[in-house]
């Protein structure tokens, strides 16, 4: 009695191959499919290399230069705007380093701009920023000047350089930073996406290889076919590539993306710190009864350490550079020292003692809200500076990570289609 055994049908690209009458013809399509198949690993491994190498390139320089500039672009402005408010609280006759600082400030901002218009089109904010930054200059010298004769009108032209400031040419630096630091995250984002395309079309070649060996050698009864031995090994070595520079370059590129974010929430912190500034002096030179308020001062330090102290930018800035943790420390003390020195200088001014209130703003005497606030700004650009410096190392490091990915994995792609076709065309040669 016998027994019928079914038999496992073979994959349909083994029959698709295999169809044909003699040995010869079948194994010059193996050789065709899996060549072609080697070929094509090697050209979608050079696109999606070039990809990876160049976002991550962009995000390096390019972008994150950018996203830099227009921070400091945004900063500028904002300091602008606090000393000349300053400056104002002064009368005009305060330190004479004032007016050329402000003006300092704003040369600063002026050459952000320009490297700024040079990599980005025309329009947009870096065109309001143009427009408007001369009429706040011209608004904020006639307020100095009228200052400087005792004309109360001074006030109406430093609160509506103030209010242009703030509601038009602050807002365009800030829809420039979100604009440039939205594209850096893009720029992460591809270059570490999983590259699924080269690690399909890699791996299903490499069984192709490994199948048509295993079955050459039932046929033969042979070991191995050295040909097919080295495809296997090289497109093996192609998949291990990717695999490695990938893996690495995602670690690195994340950590230059915390390192980022982080510099840009502090970045963010100063801003706030600038703009808080210009409302305190600015509370002064209306007398509390103008174009700003006390309330201004307290949103903005909110915006730093939150309502609750804990929820605020600083909760958001620490990207992990070494002693990240002490800095922030340092900053959220510097804070609570610039919010008792500020309710000192309220509490002076609303005692009637206004000149000792402006001293304490305009002047860097210890315990005054000046020196205060020197001190808080030097800890945020310092938190700054070292998260940025981190992001540049990480970034540099992902950078050497996929050197060389888009040539070398595609160029082992190529040998193993030579491999495959040397190793299959003698066995072929093996019919004549």
């Amino acid at each position: 009695m016998s027994v019928d055994v079914p038999v496992r049908p073979a994959p349909p690209w083994r029959r698709a191959v295999g169809a044909g009458s003699t040995t010869p013809e079948r194994l010059r399509r193996v050789t065709a499919v899996l060549v072609v198949g080697c070929l094509a690993s090697a050209l979608v491994s050079v696109l999606a290399g070039v990809d990876r190498t160049s976002s991550v390139q962009e995000a390096r320089t390019t972008i994150s230069a950018l996203t830099a500039d227009s921070a400091e672009l945004y900063r500028s402005l904002a300091d602008a705007d606090a000393t000349a408010a300053s400056g104002c609280v002064s009368g005009g006759r305060g330190p004479t380093a004032v007016g050329a600082w402000c003006y300092d400030d704003v040369a600063r901002a002026t050459d952000r701009l320009v490297d700024a218009a040079g990599r980005l089109p025309d329009g947009g904010p870096v065109a309001t920023i143009a427009a408007q930054l001369p009429v706040y200059t011209g608004l904020v010298e006639t307020a100095r000047t009228l200052n400087r004769d005792g004309l109360p009108l001074g006030q109406a032209y430093l609160g509506s350089a103030s209010q242009l400031m703030r509601n038009t040419i602050l807002p365009a630096a800030d829809e420039l930073h979100r604009t440039q630091a939205a594209e850096l995250d893009a720029a992460h984002g591809r270059g570490v996406a999983i590259p699924f395309a080269v690690l399909l079309l890699l791996l299903a070649t490499l069984a192709g290889i490994v199948d048509v060996s295993l079955r050459e050698r039932r046929r033969t009864h042979r070991t191995l076919n050295v040909g097919l031995l080295a495809g296997a090994v090289a497109l093996l070595a192609a998949l291990a590539w990717w695999g490695v520079a990938t893996a690495a370059a995602n670690g690195r590129l994340d950590s230059a993306q915390r390192h980022g974010a982080a510099a840009s929430a502090l970045d963010d912190a100063r801003t706030a710190v600038l703009q808080a500034r210009s409302s305190e002096s600015l509370a002064l030179v209306a007398r509390s009864a103008g174009f700003a308020s006390d309330d201004d001062f307290t949103a903005e330090v909110d915006r730093v350490v939150g309502p609750d102290g804990a929820s605020g930018l600083l909760a958001h800035a620490d990207g992990g550079a070494p002693g990240a943790a002490d800095r922030l420390t340092a900053i959220a003390v510097a804070v609570g020292d610039w919010q008792a020195a500020h309710r000192r200088v309220r509490e002076l001014d609303d005692g009637g003692r206004y000149p000792d209130a402006v001293a304490s703003v305009v002047t860097t005497t210890p315990g005054g809200s000046g020196a205060a606030f020197e001190h808080l700004d030097a800890a945020l650009a310092d938190a700054i500076g070292a998260e940025r410096a981190s992001f540049a190392v990480a970034a540099d490091s992902a950078a050497e990570a996929v050197a060389g990915l888009a040539a070398g994995p595609a160029l082992l792609a190529l040998v193993a289609a030579a491999a495959v076709a040397a190793g299959l065309g003698r066995r072929i040669g093996e019919y004549r």
